[in-house]
């Protein structure tokens, strides 16, 4: 007669820390650092599982009383909850705090909808997500789409490109934005630990050539 031993599953937190240098491609250099934390939390006992955000960060505009170039520097933090409903199909319910250091626009989000991640080809990953928004100092529902598709070669490079197309709605909006933005670059993974990887990023404002800037980026990454 056969037996065994049973084993209840294992709560696992992982998580990313990655800081960037940015070199701005418009009128002057203009260098920053972005950091990001994140992390997923699992505990055996809940179905799915929740991440978190933190995040400061430097977009550049020309919002200056001048018109001039101007660094604004903010921060984001934010959660989810991530419900599998496939092996590659989420639902995802969040919040995010968003707050600008440079001019005042601070704003809170709820946000819902679906994500989806997973293998398109031979080493080649897709990764997107389709969500609705909703500022809680009122306003419309809007909606945020997002997709990346990465091909990893000779081991360990990843080349890829990533679209993000959405609409924004600040604290004095009364409308949401539109807004697009666009990456493309190269990662080197050096251990399933350690990542390095160098980027072009662009970002427009629909309607709006105030809120436009241009990237490269450098990324230095490290997994826990």
């Amino acid at each position: 007669m056969g037996g065994g031993t049973a084993y209840a599953a294992a709560d696992t937190f992982t998580g990313q820390f990655l800081t960037t240098g940015n070199l701005s491609t418009q009128t002057a250099l203009m260098p920053s650092l972005n950091g990001r934390l994140t992390a997923n939390y699992a505990p055996s006992w809940m179905k799915g599982n929740v991440d978190f955000r933190l995040e400061r960060y430097t977009e550049n505009s020309y919002h200056a009383a001048n018109g001039d170039m101007v660094r604004e520097r903010k921060f984001e933090a934010q959660m989810n909850y991530n419900l599998p409903l496939t092996e590659h199909l989420n639902a995802v319910f969040g919040v995010l705090r968003h707050e600008n250091y440079t001019f005042q626009d601070n704003y809170n989000w709820g946000v819902a909808g679906l994500a989806w991640n997973g293998d398109i080809a031979k080493d080649t990953n897709l990764s997107t997500a389709l969500l609705a928004e909703k500022r809680n100092g009122g306003g419309r529902v809007f909606y945020d789409w997002s997709g990346t598709v990465e091909h990893r070669f000779m081991e360990k490079y990843g080349a890829f490109a990533a679209l993000h197309v959405y609409e924004n709605l600040g604290e004095f909006d009364p409308e949401p934005t539109h807004k697009r933005e666009f990456e493309t670059g190269i990662n080197y993974y050096l251990s399933k630990r350690y990542f390095a990887g160098v980027s072009y990023f662009y970002h427009q404002q629909v309607g709006d050539p105030a809120d436009r800037f241009s990237f490269v980026k450098l990324k230095l990454g490290v997994n826990f």
